[in-house]
C-alpha cells in the first residue's frame, strides 16, 4: 500500500455510496481508485473537501462516470490523500449524487458489474430496501460516556415515550420508523457513526420521542454526554442556535409528510396556492435568509409533479447553505411564499465561521441531521409517487 493511501477495502464490504458518505463526513481531499476483475479499466473519482469534483471510467467522464461506478458490486477500492489538480466538472452535491446513483441502480439504468450481474439482478423489494443506510464519520470517543448493546429487533427508543438520551452507532444498523394506522412506516436506516436522537433531546426536559428506533441485527451504541452537548449548544449565538433548530424542524416535518402521503392526506396545490417563487429550483442563489413574517413552502419539482416538503415559519432559515447538504433549495427545491412574506438576509460567512468552531462530535451530529433530511426527502418523494399513483 502506498504511503498516501488512507482507506482501502472491498466493494462487497463497503459500497460506493458508503465510501462517499465516509469521505464526505471527513471532508477528505484526494483520489478514490476502484478496480474490478469484471471491468476492463479502473475507475477514478476526485474529491475536494469531501465532494466529488471529477471522475473517469473508461470513456465515461464526470458525473456519468460516477454513476456508472455505482453498478460495481465486486472489486477493490483505495483512497489516497493528495492534492487535486483535476478540473472541477461536477457541481451536483455529494448526497444528491448518492441518492440519484442508488435510484438509477434500483431502476435498472446502470449496468451491474460483478459475478452475478446478469443472472441475478438486484432490485428494491420493499420500502425499507429502497432506503439507503446513512453513515457518519469516524466516532469521536471524547463525548462517549458509556456503551450499550441491543439485539436484532430490539427497540432502542419508542415513539411517544419520554427520553433525553442521544446515542452514536458504534457498530450495526438501526431503522427509524413511524407508526401509522396502516402499520409501521420506515423513514431512514442509520449505520456506523450516525446518531440516534435530535436537538430537542437535550433542549427540552421530558422530551417525547417522535419516532421508534429498532436494531437491525446486533447493534452497539455509544451513549453521548448529553449535558456536555447541551452546554455547547447554549454557548452558541442566537443566530446559529436558531439555524440549527430550523434544520431539526425540517427533519421532523419530512417524517410527518411521509405519513401524510401514505394516508393520502397531502394536497400539493395547498402548499403553492397564492404563492410565488422566492427561490427557484435549479437557479443560482448565493444567500441565506431567515423568515421575519409569513409562511413559505419548500417544494421539489419532479417529472410526476410537485412534491411539498416542508413549511417555513417565522425564525426558520432557507437559501444556499454551502457547509451543509440538505438536498433542498436552491439545487433541488423551490421556496414559494405569499406577497406579504418578509425575510432578513443572514451573514453566511459569520454563520459558517461559528459552525466550523463546533466540537467534532457536535458538528458530526448536525451533519448527520442534514444527511437524514436529504435521505428523508427521497423517502417522501418515493411515497408521493407511489401512493398518489394508486388514487
Amino acid at each position: 500500500m502506498r504511503d498516501n493511501v488512507v482507506l482501502a477495502g472491498n466493494l462487497k464490504f463497503l459500497a460506493l455510496g458508503d465510501i462517499m458518505q465516509l469521505l464526505g463526513a471527513n471532508s477528505s481531499t484526494g483520489i478514490l481508485r476502484l478496480i474490478s476483475r469484471y471491468a476492463t479499466e479502473p475507475g477514478f473519482i476526485y474529491f475536494e473537501n469531501g465532494n466529488p469534483t471529477n471522475a473517469s471510467c473508461g470513456n465515461k467522464l464526470g458525473l456519468e462516470a460516477v454513476y456508472s461506478l455505482f453498478g460495481w458490486t465486486d472489486g477493490e477500492f483505495e483512497f489516497s490523500k493528495e492534492k487535486i489538480s483535476s478540473q472541477r466538472v461536477i457541481t451536483k452535491s455529494r448526497m444528491g449524487i448518492i441518492l440519484e446513483g442508488l435510484k438509477m441502480v434500483d431502476d435498472g439504468q446502470i449496468k451491474k458489474v460483478g459475478p452475478n450481474a446478469l443472472n441475478n439482478p438486484e432490485s428494491a423489494s420493499n420500502d425499507a430496501d429502497a432506503i439507503p443506510v446513512v453513515k457518519g464519520p469516524l466516532v469521536d470517543y471524547m463525548y462517549v460516556a458509556d456503551e450499550e448493546d441491543f439485539f436484532d429487533g430490539e427497540y432502542i427508543v419508542e415513539e411517544g415515550k419520554h427520553g433525553s438520551w442521544i446515542w452514536v452507532i458504534l457498530e450495526g444498523v438501526v431503522e427509524i420508523v413511524r407508526e401509522t394506522p396502516q402499520g409501521s412506516l420506515p423513514i431512514v436506516r442509520l449505520g456506523d457513526g450516525s446518531f440516534i436522537g435530535s436537538l430537542a433531546s437535550f433542549l427540552i426536559q421530558g422530551h417525547i420521542r417522535t419516532a421508534t428506533a429498532i436494531a437491525i441485527g446486533n447493534v452497539q451504541l455509544g451513549v453521548l454526554d448529553s449535558q456536555r452537548l447541551a452546554q455547547e449548544f447554549a454557548r452558541l449565538t442566537p443566530e446559529l442556535r436558531g439555524f440549527l433548530l430550523s434544520i431539526d424542524k425540517r427533519l421532523k416535518q419530512l417524517n410527518e409528510r411521509a405519513i401524510e402521503f401514505r394516508q393520502g392526506k397531502t394536497k400539493p396545490n395547498d402548499f403553492v396556492e397564492s404563492k410565488k417563487p422566492v427561490v427557484v429550483q435549479g437557479a443560482k442563489e448565493e444567500n441565506i435568509y431567515v423568515v421575519r413574517e409569513g409562511v413559505a413552502s419548500v417544494i421539489r419539482h419532479e417529472e410526476y409533479g410537485r412534491v411539498p416538503l416542508v413549511q417555513l415559519y417565522k425564525g426558520d432559515y432557507f437559501g444556499n447553505i454551502p457547509f451543509l447538504d440538505l438536498g433542498h433549495e436552491p439545487e433541488y427545491a423551490s421556496v414559494m411564499a405569499p406577497s406579504d412574506f418578509k425575510v432578513r438576509k443572514v451573514d453566511a460567512g459569520r454563520l459558517r465561521e461559528e459552525y466550523n468552531q463546533l466540537s467534532t462530535t457536535f458538528k458530526n451530529f448536525v451533519d448527520n441531521v442534514a444527511t437524514s433530511v436529504n435521505v428523508s426527502t427521497k423517502v417522501v418523494c418515493n411515497y408521493q409517487k407511489k401512493f398518489s399513483s394508486k388514487r
